[in-house]
Parts: structure tokens; sequence; C-alpha cells
């Protein structure tokens, strides 16, 4: 199904502009202008950086003019919410994504999506972006290896646009709705939980970007009076099953391994029961495992893998409201942060 595409300005009384002449600016073709406005990774990233940056001193936003399906009722509402999250390879995210867009479906609306892949400029670059598409508001996931720096609030800002962020903590300073999970709540209910069945030597195995599950890890297990035993924390430079594979296998190398391990998350989680059992090791009577996110998936794992639960419905059904409140002007507080409870969900593992 194909687009048409113009271009028009902000303000009233403004001639259009067209592509060829954003191109003039920018010394390149038309084509290579369309596809940096549409954030095309075969154009550098210095050069999609330039266009937008033309864009945006000419305040000049993209108009997308989409052909209705020939089933949709007269006067078919086209509206477009943009979604910009670190990945979809996970489960937490794919999951999150999958969420998203059924509770926007309901209200007629459809996700736009891009990945920041867990780089700073990459998500400011989508943040630009999405001020040139025809989007009635934005909602924006930075995960806990991102930072929300100024950069972030000013390209929020520049938008105009109504948003929602969903973050992985409490921000101080936070000037837009946003909701958080109280992880740290989540990891002190798991530990709790394992000090209670007996488990003293507890190891952690993550990854770079689980390096905040990790400080919360280490102060909860001075604040229960738990040993904190860094040989058995374990950060691997691999992600997902393999980290908790190769880490897992680290830890039984050592003299005397953990006789618990929590992992940054689920999928870690998964690889790190692999592992174990390769070993000979029962599960969890020598070493019990705990995850995080709760995928789908850690309900089948060998009968069951205890994790925390993030209420990732409750966040997204919140946040669809939310969202959609100050898209249609029935929301005029000052923004709010919303700290959501997680939940232990005990299986078979511990």
């Amino acid at each position: 199904m194909l687009c048409q595409i113009t271009y028009r300005k902000l303000y009233k009384g403004a001639s259009m502009i067209t592509l060829k002449e954003i191109a003039q600016f920018a010394g390149v073709s038309t084509s290579t202008v369309s596809r940096a406005l549409n954030n095309d990774l075969r154009i550098s990233f210095s050069q999609r950086q330039r266009i937008h940056q033309i864009a945006d001193e000419h305040h000049y936003t993209k108009h997308i003019v989409k052909a209705v399906p020939a089933s949709a009722p007269c006067g078919f509402p086209l509206r477009n919410i943009g979604m910009i999250v670190p990945e979809i390879n996970s489960g937490y995210y794919s999951r999150l994504v999958d969420t998203a867009a059924a509770y926007f479906a309901k209200y007629s609306y459809s996700i736009l999506l891009r990945l920041s892949c867990f780089d700073l400029q990459t998500l400011l670059l989508h943040i630009v972006g999405f001020s040139h598409l025809e989007i009635d508001g934005l909602l924006i996931v930075i995960d806990d290896a991102e930072a929300i720096t100024d950069e972030v609030y000013q390209a929020i800002e520049k938008t105009r646009l109504p948003v929602i962020l969903i973050t992985a903590q409490y921000q101080p300073h936070m000037d837009y709705d946003s909701i958080y999970v109280d992880e740290k709540r989540g990891i002190r209910e798991g530990l709790e939980h394992l000090r209670d069945r007996g488990y003293r030597r507890i190891g952690f195995v993550g990854e770079k970007m689980t390096h905040g599950r990790l400080s919360a890890f280490r102060d909860i297990l001075q604040e229960l009076s738990l040993p904190l035993c860094e040989e058995l924390v374990l950060i691997n430079s691999s992600r997902a099953e393999e980290c908790g594979y190769e880490g897992m296998k680290a830890l039984l190398r050592a003299n005397t391994h953990p006789d618990a391990v929590f992992a940054g998350y689920d999928q870690i989680a998964i690889g790190a029961l692999k592992a174990i059992d390769e070993a000979g090791l029962r599960i969890p009577d020598d070493i019990a495992v705990i995850g995080f996110d709760n995928i789908v998936l850690s309900g089948y794992i060998h009968g069951g893998l205890t994790t925390i639960d993030p209420a990732l419905e409750d966040m997204i059904s919140i946040g669809v409201r939310i969202l959609l409140n100050r898209i249609n002007r029935e929301l005029e507080t000052v923004p709010q942060q919303i700290a959501l409870k997680p939940e232990l969900i005990i299986r078979r593992t511990t």
C-alpha cells in the first residue's frame, strides 16, 4: 500500500516545501532526503542527523496520507502513536510491545515502532524523527542501561507531543508523565524468599544491561545481613540465554559454587538452568535459581522458574490511559510519576 507524502509548514500562511528543496539545502538527492526522514539505516548517521536538523530549522513536518482499507467505514480515523523501545529480541520487550499494540488498538490507534538499540544518539534521532511524522502521542521506554539526559528532555520538548515514559527506576527530575516498576522492592522479595528457604551463598549472573539490578542486589544483601561474595558475581559479555549458560558454568568451576543464583532476567536464568543440569546438580536442592520479568516461557521451563513479575500489564494499561487522556486534553494536572509494585512468583526452581 503506497503513501502520498508532502511537507507542510507548522505555521499558517507559509508555502509548501518540496523534497527537492530540502535536498538542495542538504546537498543530496531527494531519495536520500526521503530515506533519511524515515530513519533508513542505509543513510549514514551523520547525514540523517544533518537532514533532520535542516527540517527542524525550517519548522517542517512530514504529512502522511495513507490509503484507507476498503473495509473501513466512512470517516475511518487514521491515528498513530509513536513508540520507542531498546529492542524486541528479548521476551520482556517483545511482550511489552505486543501488549501496548493491543491496548492502543482498542482505541483505534496503531503503533509506529522504533528501536533505540540501547544507544543515546539513536534514541535522540528517533525522537526527532517522530516530530516529522503525523502521530498523536509518544511512548518512550528507557532501559536501565540508558540515561535520561538533558538532551533527551530537550528533544522531547521540541516534538510538542503528549509523551509518557516507562523507566527502570524513579527519576528525581522527571518533567513528563512516567511509570516505573520498583525493581529494588522486587529484588528484596526475591532475596528474602531465598533467605527464608535457607540459602546463604547467593550469586548473581548478569550482563552489561543489568547493572541497576546488580546494584540493588548488592545493597539488599547487606540490608538483609546476607554475605556478599564478589567471586559469586558474574557479569558476562554475552546476553540472554548464552549469558546465563556461560556465566553459570564459570561459577560452577569455582572452588565453592553458590547455593542459589539470582539472574539479571529470565532468559539469563534459563541459560543458567541448562548449565546446572549439565553439571548433574539438582534444582533447587543443590542450586536454586530465580529470574526477573516473568516472561511466558518462565512458567514452562524446568517445572516453572521462580521470578519477579514487573506488572507489565498494569504498566501498559495505565500508560495508555494517561497518554490518551493527555491527547484528548482530559488530563490537565502536573506530570505524574507512578510506581508499580512487582510480584514474586514462586515456582519449582526455588
